[in-house]
């Protein structure tokens, strides 16, 4: 190993534990520097995603979570958008946090996915004007149904409960075809319809409510109805894009 990278490990070692791994010998008025700056830029990303889960935990846990973060965690990826995401994978790793925040490691990944979303590369179907209901409907590719325990999206309204509800909170989130990130509070049924649409190539609109009625047991024209208004709101979203052209 050359000098080079040796000074190099030792540095960034050191950038990582300054209380345990020896120091590089640099004036270290100057390494104290260079170390809040690298600590800083990392914590702007954090903070500039992860805004609730700062307001909701106390200044001295978020100080001591991100520094932990920071000193402990080996980032993968060389891209700074990529930080938000390594911290989520992070925070799994904390038990005493999540048993102090139990409601925190949803929260991040809630943050964390309008930064994926807008992020995200996808390739729009072919798709043209028609009836969704009587023809094959086209889902948006840029759309992610996700279930939490705690209901994460009214955080910024209110602080968190003690206790998780007893019903599950079931969010879509999905970007629009000018690229804007937006999210949805959705009912379980219209989260499995989501999940039908992202598999579907041959069923049409009705027939894939009705397949929806058989599967979850529900009544045939309650949910004939509400699908087809569920429907045609997404179309209205840019959920879906239109439907399947002929072959």
């Amino acid at each position: 190993m050359s000098d080079f990278v040796a000074l190099q490990k030792q540095w960034t070692t050191w950038l990582r534990q300054p209380n345990t791994a020896p120091a590089p010998d640099i004036d270290p008025r100057r390494l104290a520097i260079y170390r809040e700056l690298f600590f800083n830029n990392v914590l702007s990303f954090l903070e500039s995603t992860f805004l609730l889960c700062q307001q909701c935990v106390t200044a001295d846990d978020w100080q001591i979570l991100t520094r932990r973060f920071f000193a402990e965690h080996s980032c993968q990826s060389p891209f700074f958008y990529d930080i938000s995401q390594a911290f989520c994978q992070f925070l799994q790793s904390q038990t005493a946090v999540q048993e102090q925040y139990p409601w925190l490691l949803e929260l991040a990944h809630f943050e964390w996915v309008e930064l994926a979303a807008d992020m995200a590369e996808a390739e729009l179907p072919c798709a043209i004007q028609g009836d969704i209901i009587q023809q094959i409907p086209v889902l948006n590719p840029c759309v992610w149904p996700l279930v939490y325990q705690w209901p994460v999206h009214i955080f910024a309204e209110q602080l968190p409960p003690h206790e998780p509800p007893q019903l599950a909170s079931c969010l879509l989130f999905y970007r629009t075809l000018t690229d804007h990130v937006q999210f949805m509070e959705i009912t379980p049924v219209t989260a499995r319809l989501v999940e039908c649409l992202q598999h579907n190539q041959t069923l049409t609109g009705q027939q894939m409510l009705t397949q929806l009625a058989h599967e979850l047991q529900l009544d045939m024209t309650q949910i004939q109805t509400m699908g087809q208004a569920i429907l045609q709101d997404f179309v209205h979203r840019q959920i879906i894009l239109g439907v399947k052209p002929s072959e």
